[in-house]
């Protein structure tokens, strides 16, 4: 059971768990909201992704109803993430409902189980399909063919940005500090930001800043062509259980800046963290007033990025050479295709056929 027909990650990351599964075993997708009634005239056996936005207020499935029909449940595998280190007393008292659950880093694992989460949990990490390792090529997109064009006219050292929602989050602010040093450096840049159709508050640290953004939605070789405009791809998030954007990136080739704590650093290809992780500052709360997610994420130093961010563009063939290096250890990784086993497995285990 997942949120069908909608353009969010849970949702793109549930059709490519039925696809994989598919490939061996039954699956029958259902929407959230079928949970209720199923649960009312026989037992449940399946998934839920995500587990725990439909249990709160906005939610299809009340927390009442996972609780009034826990005798219902013969196999319930919860998937979902942590955004911070630390989950919230009642989040941890819903997960223990579950038969078990299914998250998508370390960093996810660790802070289930040391808040309390005493069913057993899985990682499954998130992957690439195999079209991410694909030749470079001119780009076909319009906007994106004019910010190539631009780039190879003028030479300008390109960075990019993800605001996709959660400017807090995500860094926003971070990032524009960060803009704010390489400007005052004399350097030929150029920032683009990619937002979705939501305008989050946080696009107001770039309007003074040679900034272009790239608005809507990609298809995956539109996307493939925007990070291969990149020379560089900020991801200076406080939290977040993955972040398919550092991932996508290295798997370009493209130097990442990362904070030094967070699920990105286990997808980073070893030998890399001397260039593009920095420093953390402090720990702060990730998500203020979050139900589920209410523990702490990484702020990155503002001086360190700097410092950072001059290493690579002052060695910027060789940062790069090395991280083109790290490709194959990230094909042999982060693909689905290496990671579905992980995922075939805990079907086995639970739903033995």
């Amino acid at each position: 059971m997942y949120p069908m027909k909608r353009e969010i990650s849970f949702t793109y990351i549930a059709e490519k768990h039925i696809e994989l599964l598919r490939e061996r075993y039954n699956v029958q997708p259902l929407h959230l909201t079928a949970f209720p009634s199923i649960t009312a005239y026989s037992k449940f056996s399946g998934y839920v992704h995500p587990y725990f936005y439909p249990l709160t207020t906005n939610g299809e499935i009340k927390e009442a109803v996972l609780k009034h029909h826990t005798d219902k449940i013969d196999v319930l595998i919860g998937v979902d993430v942590a955004d911070s280190n630390h989950m919230s007393k009642w989040a941890v008292e819903m997960a223990n409902y579950a038969t078990a659950f299914i998250v998508n880093s370390k960093w996810s694992y660790d802070a289930y189980v040391q808040s309390g989460v005493k069913v057993p949990v899985y990682v499954v990490p998130h992957g690439l399909e195999n079209d991410w390792f694909r030749e470079s090529r001119k780009p076909e997109n319009p906007t994106i063919r004019f910010l190539y064009e631009i780039k190879q006219r003028k030479n300008v050292f390109t960075i990019l940005y993800f605001l996709w929602h959660s400017g807090w989050r995500k860094g926003a602010d971070l990032a524009s500090m960060l803009i704010d040093c390489i400007d005052k450096l004399n350097i030929n840049y150029m920032l683009v930001v990619k937002k979705m159709d939501l305008t989050d508050p946080g696009l107001r640290f770039f309007t003074k800043y040679k900034t272009f953004i790239v608005e809507g939605k990609l298809t995956r070789d539109w996307l493939i062509d925007l990070y291969d405009v990149a020379d560089l791809v900020l991801l200076p998030s406080r939290g977040g259980s993955f972040e398919m954007s550092g991932l996508e990136a290295l798997g370009r080739g493209v130097p990442v800046l990362m904070p030094n704590v967070g699920a990105w650093i286990e997808y980073t290809p070893p030998g890399l963290d001397r260039y593009l992780w920095v420093k953390t500052k402090k720990m702060v709360t990730v998500l203020p007033g979050n139900e589920i997610h209410d523990g702490l994420g990484a702020e990155w130093d503002p001086d360190d990025a700097c410092i950072k961010f001059l290493i690579i563009y002052n060695n910027y063939r060789e940062v790069r050479a090395k991280v083109q290096e790290g490709v194959d250890w990230i094909k042999k990784n982060y693909t689905w295709e290496a990671i579905k086993p992980r995922l075939w497995q805990i079907h086995e285990k639970y739903f033995p056929s």
